[in-house]
C-alpha cells in the first residue's frame, strides 16, 4: 500500500497539525501526536475515497528528497517539522487504489457498496 509523508507540526497554543504535501486539503489534527498520526491515516482513507469517487486518480507520493526541494515543504522542515509517512488504513482485501476502483465501479454498476459487492461475492461462493 502506498505511503504519504505528512508534515507533523505543532505551534504553541495550538493542536498538532498534519498535513501532506501530494494531497491538497487532506489534513488532521489532535491534542497530541500519535492521536494526529492516526487521524492522519483516516483522512488519507477519506480523501482517497473522494478523489476515486470523483474518477480521480490518486497522485504518486513524492520522496521526501523531491519534497525537500519543494519551497512550502523545505520551509516547514527548516522550522523543525518533522516529516513522516502516512499509510492509510488498509483495506481488508489489500487491493492497490486501481483494483479498488475496478471493484467500486463493478459494485456501482450493481447498484451496492464496495463492501456489499465483496459480501454478495463471498457468501455466492460460500452457498456455490
Amino acid at each position: 500500500m502506498t505511503a504519504y509523508i505528512g508534515i507533523l507540526e505543532k505551534e504553541p497554543g495550538t493542536l498538532w497539525g498534519l498535513w501532506f504535501p501530494d494531497l491538497p486539503g487532506c489534513i488532521a489534527a489532535g491534542d497530541s501526536a500519535d492521536e494526529t498520526l492516526a487521524q492522519g491515516a483516516e483522512a488519507l482513507a477519506q480523501w482517497s475515497a473522494l478523489a476515486r469517487e470523483d474518477g480521480a486518480v490518486l497522485p504518486a507520493p513524492r520522496s521526501i528528497e523531491v519534497l525537500r526541494s519543494d519551497p512550502d515543504v523545505a520551509g516547514a522542515l527548516a522550522a523543525g517539522h518533522v516529516a513522516v509517512a502516512v499509510r492509510p488504513p488498509a483495506d481488508d482485501l489489500g487491493l492497490d487504489d486501481a483494483q479498488l476502483h475496478a471493484v467500486d465501479r463493478a459494485a456501482e454498476r450493481r447498484g451496492l457498496t464496495r463492501s456489499g459487492l465483496v459480501r454478495a461475492l463471498v457468501l455466492d461462493e460460500i452457498a456455490g
